[in-house]
C-alpha cells in the first residue's frame, strides 16, 4: 500500500528522501492505493509546480507517470466506506482509506506521513517509512 506522499516524493525528489522513496516502492511492483490517491498525487504535482518546486516540463513528467502507472486501485466498496466511517474519531477521510486497504488486505503501508503512520499502527497495519 503507497500513500500519495511516498508516491510523488519518488517522483520529484532527487535528493536522499526520493531515493529511499523510490527504494522501498521498487522492492515491490505490486502496488495497492485507494481509488483517489492518484487525484491526490496530480494535486501536489501541481502544487509544486504552481509553488515554483517543479518546472512545468517536470510537472508534465511527473503527471505523466501518475497517469500511466499501473495501481491496483481500492474503489469506495461498502466494506471500505464502512471502515472509513469506523475510523473517522482517528484518522480522516483521506487517509482512513490508506488505513483500511492496508489492514483488510495485511499488506504494509508506506507512508512519510508521521501521524498517519502512528494511526497505521495503532490499527494493527504494518508500517514503512522509506529513510533517508
Amino acid at each position: 500500500m503507497v500513500d500519495a506522499g511516498v508516491w510523488v516524493r519518488s517522483l520529484i525528489d532527487n535528493g536522499s528522501t526520493g531515493d529511499a522513496c523510490r527504494h522501498v516502492l521498487t522492492r515491490d511492483v505490486e502496488w495497492t492505493a485507494p481509488a483517489h490517491a492518484p487525484i491526490e498525487a496530480l494535486r501536489t504535482v501541481r502544487r509544486y509546480e504552481t509553488a515554483g518546486l517543479l518546472t512545468a516540463g517536470q510537472a508534465q513528467s511527473a503527471a505523466a507517470e501518475v497517469i500511466d502507472a499501473e495501481i491496483d486501485y481500492v474503489g469506495p466498496e461498502p466494506w471500505l466506506l464502512a471502515s472509513v466511517w469506523l475510523y473517522r474519531h482517528n484518522i480522516s477521510s483521506y487517509d482512513a482509506p490508506y488505513v483500511s486497504i492496508a489492514h483488510h488486505r495485511d499488506i504494509p503501508l508506506v507512508t512519510l506521513d508521521q501521524r498517519l503512520a502512528r494511526a497505521a499502527q495503532a490499527a494493527a497495519v504494518r508500517v514503512i517509512v522509506p529513510a533517508a
